[in-house]
């Protein structure tokens, strides 16, 4: 933009928009120095704008003319003619399509009105397609031709995993073109005038699901392809965009079917809805419009669409169009709008290059008139500081600026402008009053004919100074002035065009740019704000404590001061009130508050609904019955924990405590801060017991150290090691001796287990109970005659009667007996050393042994105890080892061997003799000699073959020397050197021809060079030649040889012939070893040989009989190249030449470099990765080796090899970081690409166990997790779930949310992990408070990241028991007079709150009809087991009321009932005394008489009876037929009536 200056009046000068800008943010941020705002921003830009009237934009309804804006005041009389064209370039409306699924339905095709696409219009139609041979749809008849560009869209739900074909279309046997999907790639199969190419493929591994419906769109413009997953992505992008071969080639016949291939494979097994075709390249927007149903907005003619070359809008321009596969930055871009269009919205679009344009006027009133731009801010109200209207057309003469306050109120004045301020009927530039009065300031006589602009600035010092300009945090009205919810300009009139003879083409009015500068109104507690919700929403600071929309109020805990907006010296942040963590919110009470207008002193929060059983003002407090630990945390969660008083132990049963501590009033053997334990010797606390406890009464001698203490329930003393009852007053059974004062207790009584009967001794003795043969205290020794105490018990002695002395016992340990002298054995029956056992009748004799020293074992004397054989030495013999044995001599003291053999020779000894005992000769035949008959006599040899005897010499008389011969071989001496022989009758080596007559030979005199050795024949003398030489000597070549030598074993040389061709060994890429053999016929003693590869020489050597096998390295070879190698063999006569042989040397490492790279996006279980092809020129590529190493200890991903150049790798971990790396190889090595490091995608969680829960009181469970064994990301939340079981184990409530953790958590170390930004992980522990005693619960927890949750199985906890809650009063029947049957029901879970252990029954009261009141105690009667719901009280008055209570107890406690009453039965009255009669007359008698002593029931109905006395005769018998008086008795003597008899009587 050109820098220009606009002069005002009084000297005030505005620069152009960014120096305004720079100004005005100067400005207000000296205002906020301390608070925080949000920075200047255009709030009115891409807003709606309006204008009145409505058709006063031009080319409106057609298009028109304007002249070009001037420049000078000499453009204003001519006309550079432009126009104004508001139609689109391209498309304004969505094009028709073709419904693929209309028509030609499968027999399996099922139409379904239920199961359909979201959003669905009323009366639609989804089409199920099932797993059936043929499930297919054909397209509408003719089968639709696809043109160069087309789009594809449809719904569709897949209902099982696997490869489905969605339509294809063939002709003439071949594929037009083929989609498929499945849960891993969507795959797109075409043909252009090339034929059939490779398929178009896209991962889309989690976006398109089973059983879920996506929205899938294929949109193709010429060679471009692109893929749309549920609308459009980010910055309205397609999900992938590729590069086809070639434009599609379609043919006007052909098939087309949905659903599945032609050949009958890839079966679409799900439903199907909306499948459209579409014969053009639908635009971006058009495809998100399909899946969500409208357009999205844009800013400017929203109806015009992009082509479909440039199919995406441009995300910061929006009147441009890039291509799909383009960046933001691209150059290539074409214009969504008609070059030549002006529309109302390039009023505040951001951009000073495109300019709105009115129609032009056509007379002075409708210019005067003017129009009306009104903006909505849209979105809030906002602090508005300045407008800035830019012209493009010479600027109006008048402005009237308003703006709406809230858009429900009236437009308000807000600032006018004039060339003179009389057309508003106001001064120029005049005086403002007030903060929000509203003036008219002048403009300059002198504006620009074109680019001119407008400032409104509300904050600028000039000209007329606005009050409070500069102290705007402190002036209130001004505060207000600057809101604004929308904007409103009405333009007058124009500068230079009413005046002649300027053009008419002129009058109109060109807006380059309407800013509206300002801010969100966040009260000075934020510095950013999120201006594209809805409202607007300021981003409040932490550090202010504030929330709403604008940061308008306190956080709930931060009340201590009431809210105050920042300003430029203070942030005035929320204070927060000291709850302590036991409130969720706070509110200011002034009357509190010591210093109430001081921000920074003082405060006046109260706490609300103090939790966590605490109460005060800052929810400092306890509440009664709960009180603080000493040193708790004021914050705690617990720091009023309950007093749990046990009534038993405190005084008149009180529950409360102290407030800090929580000490219990606690009787006087009770302590403990509860009372709920006993002193130190006391136990059994009990609530009936003044005292509290009962002593111990310990016995010290029996308890450790004295301890006078014991059990607090059972009263057990703590007793020494081996000392027990109840007092430690006795020793356990196997001890003893219980002392007064000994550390260890009482003493093991060490019964010996072999001895005892039993481990139990006498407590004071020791004495151990001994078995048969056992004696003393603890049973140790045996008895006499007895020996051996062990598991068998003690063993009889068993003393020989012969060996043992008489009146002897054996040892009681060893059982060793006392033996006579020379007999030994435990028990007497043996011989000692020296002598042996010889048995005599019943008795027996040791006799010695006298061995011979000198012919038993190292001069042993000892014999066999049994036989009293000597041990004698080999060869010896006898029983005391005193002569040698047969065939043996020569026994002496000194020969450790004993006697020797004779060894005779049995070739020269007589048959069947032996040699003298003494001297070891032996019996020679004749002509032998020696001791041992092995030697011949002078003049004999022995006989060859093992013959017997000795043969006599046989020595020539003439060759030998003498006639006596070596006596073992038989060689005679001969006399001459040139003789040999046995007999001297032979010729020597080197000589030839024996004369008998004088015992000689002639010497051969061969030629050294030519024979092969100097033999010959022994008659003829003829010497032996080499191969190529001759004559009787050996000294003349055969003919065609040549070069006698005495070093050739030929003697003589030939041309060598047959020379076999190299072998070679390929050694490497670039390296062959050669080798090869000598000619089959060298016929020479040394050789020359030349290697030749491809005929020319590489290699020559020299060889020399005898010859070895040649070898040579042949190196710096061309990689997978063959060679042909051949020798040339020469000696003195000539050469010869082998066949040639060839070799290819191995492919070596591949040459060039190998890039690899990977396909997004990236999969969470799989990764695509192709690379480069590699160069064949160091041989074929036999393989791409594509390897995949984890960073961490993941398990090993599996490579993978092939001939192609991409891969999937699939088996992944999500959420890992793997190096990726692949190598190109030959026969001869591998090219290796750099590694590729590859982060998979996040994949919901998985392995997530149940949690555990843990009782902690009766009303809290402590819920804890682990976390997800696969997190497979980055877990971000956790949240717990709960319902209440009921007693059948099913859920009696919905389940509920009762916590939620949200954070980061890494799955692994930061080193490792795929993201380095994680922070601490969310909470895997909760405390769930407030439950029901005893009530059982279920939790699952869900863990959750980026990709989705899971949640884990079910897991149930219990509360803890609490004190039953009630007991409903028994009910007392009666059973007799002296038994009531008392009865209750056991109440619900609920309210027993813990499992009952029992019952107790307690009479309180009992009443007698003669009593007014009834007798109130308190007696136990009995405590019943859970089971027992009755119990029957005897023993009681007749027709008498008791009263009774029930008590339930659990182990927490117990709760009575009210009382049951019950009366037992009547009686018949007891203890009635006689009456008391007294005589009124001779005929008259008064009784009196008083109630029964016992009533036993209601008042009596009294019977009085009257008898008459008998009169018998005193002493007078009685008999039969004897009268006496009637109304009377008589008691018979016991003699009248006879024994055992029964007898009635009568009277008569």
């Amino acid at each position: 933009m050109n820098v220009l200056a606009l002069s005002l009046s009084r000297g005030l000068s505005v620069r152009i928009t960014e120096t305004l800008i720079l100004a005005c943010v100067a400005l207000i941020s000296w205002a906020d120095s301390q608070g925080l705002f949000p920075r200047l921003e255009n709030v009115g830009a891409f807003k709606t704008v309006s204008l009145v009237p409505t058709n006063a934009t031009c080319g409106f309804p057609d298009r028109s003319t304007f002249c070009h804006s001037p420049a000078v005041a000499q453009s204003l009389q001519s006309c550079t003619q432009r126009l104004c064209v508001q139609d689109c370039p391209h498309r304004s409306a969505p094009p028709a399509y073709t419904a693929l699924l209309s028509a030609g339905l499968g027999g399996c095709v099922t139409a379904d009105t239920q199961d359909l696409r979201p959003d669905s219009p009323h009366n639609s139609t989804s089409f199920l397609f099932g797993n059936h041979t043929s499930c297919v749809s054909s397209a509408p008849s003719p089968s639709p031709r696809l043109a160069a560009s087309f789009t594809l869209a449809l719904w569709l739900k897949p209902e099982r995993e696997g490869v489905m074909c969605v339509i294809e279309k063939t002709a003439h046997g071949q594929i037009v073109f083929k989609l498929t999907v499945s849960e891993e790639e969507t795959t797109f199969y075409y043909r252009t005038v090339n034929g059939l190419q490779p398929q178009i493929k896209v991962m889309t591994l989690g976006r398109i699901l089973v059983k879920t419906w996506i929205h899938l769109s294929v949109q193709v413009h010429q060679t471009k392809i692109s893929f749309f997953i549920n609308g459009l992505d980010e910055d309205s992008t397609a999900f992938d965009s590729q590069t086809l071969s070639g434009p599609v080639v379609d043919f006007v016949s052909g098939a087309t079917r949905i659903g599945q291939s032609f050949n009958g494979l890839e079966q679409f097994v799900g439903r199907m809805q909306d499948f459209r075709l579409y014969q053009v390249a639908l635009t971006n927007r058009e495809i998100g419009a399909i899946f969500a149903g409208a357009l999205p907005t844009l800013h400017g003619q929203p109806h015009c669409r992009c082509p479909g070359s440039h199919p995406r809008v441009h995300p910061l321009r929006q009147r441009f169009c890039i291509p799909n596969d383009a960046e933001d930055t691209t150059g290539d871009r074409v214009s969504r709008l008609h070059p030549e269009a002006h529309p109302l919205s390039f009023v505040n679009d951001d951009d000073v290059g495109t300019a709105w344009v009115s129609r032009v006027f056509t007379n002075i009133t409708q210019l005067h008139q003017g129009v009306t731009l009104s903006i909505d801010l849209e979105n809030g109200q906002y602090q508005v500081f300045y407008i800035i209207v830019q012209f493009l057309s010479p600027q109006p003469t008048a402005i009237r600026i308003q703006r709406k306050k809230e858009d429900s109120l009236e437009w308000e004045d807000w600032q006018y402008f004039a060339r003179n301020c009389s057309v508003f009927g106001m001064k120029n530039n005049g005086h403002l009053e007030n903060s929000d009065s509203v003036n008219c300031l002048q403009l300059s006589d002198l504006t620009p004919y074109s680019h001119g602009n407008v400032t409104f600035s509300l904050l600028a010092p000039g000209p007329n100074h606005r009050p409070g300009y500069n102290d705007f945090y402190h002036t209130q009205s001004l505060q207000e002035f600057v809101k604004a919810t929308q904007v409103r300009l009405h333009l007058h009139g124009q500068y230079y065009t009413t005046e002649t003879p300027a053009s008419l083409g002129h009058r109109y009015y060109a807006v380059s740019e309407v800013t509206i500068s300002g801010r969100c109104q966040c009260h000075g507690h934020a510095n950013s704000c999120d201006m594209m919700s809805q409202p607007y929403q300021c981003l409040c600071s932490p550090e202010s404590f504030t929330g709403g929309l604008q940061c308008d109020r306190c956080l709930p805990l931060y009340n201590d001061k009431p809210f105050r907006p920042g300003d430029q010296a203070h942030a005035f942040s929320c204070k927060p009130c000291q709850c302590h963590g036991h409130s969720q919110s706070c509110h200011y009470n002034i009357s509190e508050d010591p210093f109430p207008s001081d921000h920074h002193r003082g405060g006046g929060g109260v706490c609300d609904d103090c939790e966590h059983n605490t109460t005060g003002r800052n929810c400092e407090l306890c509440k009664e019955h709960f009180f603080r630990p000493v040193g708790a945390d004021p914050s705690a969660t617990d720091v009023c924990q309950p007093c749990e008083c046990d009534a038993a132990g405190t005084q008149n049963g009180s529950f409360l405590c102290d407030q800090m501590g929580g000490q219990c009033d606690c009787k006087r053997r009770a302590s403990g801060r509860r009372c709920n334990q006993c002193q130190d010797g006391f136990f059994n606390l009990q609530e009936l017991d003044p005292d509290g406890c009962s002593p111990c009464n310990c016995n010290t001698s029996g308890t450790e150290d004295g301890d006078i203490t014991c059990h607090p329930h059972s009263g057990q003393c703590m007793c020494k090691a081996n000392v027990t009852g109840l007092r430690c007053d006795r020793c356990r059974l196997g001890f003893k001796f219980l002392p007064n004062f000994r550390d260890g207790g009482c003493e093991p009584c060490r019964c010996n287990p072999f001895g005892s009967v039993s481990k139990v001794c006498d407590p004071l003795s020791g004495q151990c109970t001994c078995k048969a043969d056992a004696r003393g205290l603890r049973c140790d020794t045996c008895r006499e005659d007895f020996y051996g105490l062990d598991v068998t018990g003690c063993r009889a002695c068993g003393c020989h009667p012969t060996g043992s002395l008489p009146g002897t016992v054996c040892d009681a340990g060893t059982g060793q007996c006392h033996c006579k002298p020379g007999i030994g054995g435990r028990r007497c029956d043996g011989c000692l050393e020296g002598s042996f056992y010889l048995q005599q009748n019943n008795s027996f004799l040791c006799l010695p042994c006298d061995c011979d020293k000198t012919g038993t074992v190292n001069g042993s004397l000892l014999c066999d105890k049994s036989t009293g054989q000597c041990p004698c030495k080999a060869g010896v013999t006898g029983p005391r080892c005193s002569q040698c044995g047969p065939h043996r001599y020569n026994l002496t003291t000194g020969d450790l061997q004993g006697c020797r053999m004779c060894e005779c020779d049995p070739s020269g000894t007589f048959p069947q003799t032996m040699c003298d005992p003494g001297s070891g000769q032996c019996r020679c035949l004749p002509n032998r000699q020696g001791r041992r008959c092995d030697q011949c006599q002078p003049g004999f040899y022995v006989s060859p073959g093992n013959a017997t005897g000795c043969l006599p010499c046989s020595c020539h008389t003439t060759g030998a020397a003498h006639h006596i011969c070596n006596s073992s071989t038989g060689q005679c001496t001969c006399q001459d050197a040139s003789t040999a022989g046995l007999s001297c009758d032979h010729c020597r080596d080197l000589y030839f021809g024996f004369d008998p007559q004088t015992g000689r030979c002639q010497p051969c005199n061969c030629h050294l060079s030519g024979a092969l050795n100097e033999t010959c024949h022994l008659v003829t003398g003829r010497c032996f030649c080499k191969r190529f030489v001759t004559g009787s000597t050996c000294d003349t070549c055969v003919p065609g040889a040549g070069h006698l030598d005495a070093s050739n074993p030929w003697g003589c040389s030939k041309t060598s012939s047959q020379q076999p061709p190299p072998r070679g060994q390929v050694q490497s890429s670039s390296a062959i070893n050669l080798s090869w053999s000598p000619p089959d016929s060298p016929n020479a003693p040394k050789l020359t040989y030349r290697l030749f590869r491809d005929r020319s020489e590489i290699y020559a050597t020299e060889d020399q009989y005898p010859y070895d096998i040649q070898d040579f390295l042949d190196t710096a070879l061309s990689p997978y190249t063959s060679y042909s190698y051949s020798v040339e063999t020469s000696n003195v006569q000539g050469s010869t030449r082998s066949a040639a042989v060839t070799y290819r040397t191995r492919p070596g490492v591949p040459e060039g470099i190998l890039n690899l790279s990977y396909v997004t996006p990236v999969g969470s279980d799989s990764v695509t990765l192709t690379w480069t092809a590699a160069s064949h020129c160091a041989g074929p590529i036999e393989k791409y080796l594509l390897s995949c190493l984890p960073f961490n200890d993941t398990q090993p991903c599996a490579p993978h090899e092939g001939l192609g150049t991409s891969a999937t790798i699939g088996n992944l971990h999500p959420f890992t970081k793997y190096r990726f790396s692949v190598q190109a190889c030959t026969g001869g090595g591998c090219l290796h690409s750099s590694p590729v490091t590859v982060t998979t995608a996040q994949a919901p969680p998985g392995g997530l166990g149940p949690p555990a829960v843990l009782a902690v009181s009766s009303t809290e469970l402590r819920v804890e997790w682990a976390p997800a064994m696969e997190p497979n990301g980055i877990i971000v939340k956790y949240e717990l779930d709960m319902r209440r079981l009921g007693s059948d184990g099913e859920p009696e409530s919905p389940e509920s949310r009762v916590f939620e953790s949200s954070s980061w958590l890494r799955p692994r170390p930061l080193a490792e992990s795929a993201n380095e930004n994680a922070s601490e992980p969310p909470l895997a522990a909760t405390t769930i408070q407030g439950l029901e005693p005893y009530t059982t619960y279920e939790f699952r927890v869900w863990a959750e990241n980026m990709a989705g949750s899971m949640s884990s199985p079910w897991a149930s906890g219990q509360t803890g028991e609490s004190e039953p809650l009630s007991m409903a009063p028994p009910s007392v029947s009666p059973l007799s007079p002296h038994s009531l049957n008392v009865s209750w029901e056991k109440p619900a879970n609920n309210v027993t709150r813990g499992d009952v252990v029992g019952y107790e029954i307690n009479m309180i009261s009992e009443q007698s009809p003669l009593q007014p009141a009834p007798v109130v105690f308190s007696q136990v009667l009995a405590r019943t087991d859970p089971q027992q719901l009755s119990y029957i009280v005897s023993g009681l008055k007749p027709y008498s009321t008791y009263s009774f209570t029930v008590s339930l107890c659990n182990s927490a406690g117990c709760v009575a009932s009210a009382s049951g009453a019950g009366q037992t039965l009547p009686a018949a009255p007891a203890q009635l005394r006689p009456p008391l009669v007294e005589g009124v007359s001779g005929t008259a008698i008064r009784a009196r008489w008083f109630p029964p002593a016992e009533l036993n029931g209601p008042p009596p109905v009294y019977q009085l009876e009257r008898r008459e006395t008998s009169l018998p005769a005193s002493g007078a018998r009685v008999e039969k037929g004897v009268r006496f008086p009637g109304h009377g008795y008589y008691m018979f003597p016991s003699s009248t009536l006879p024994v055992n008899t029964d007898f009635t009587g009568e009277c008569i």
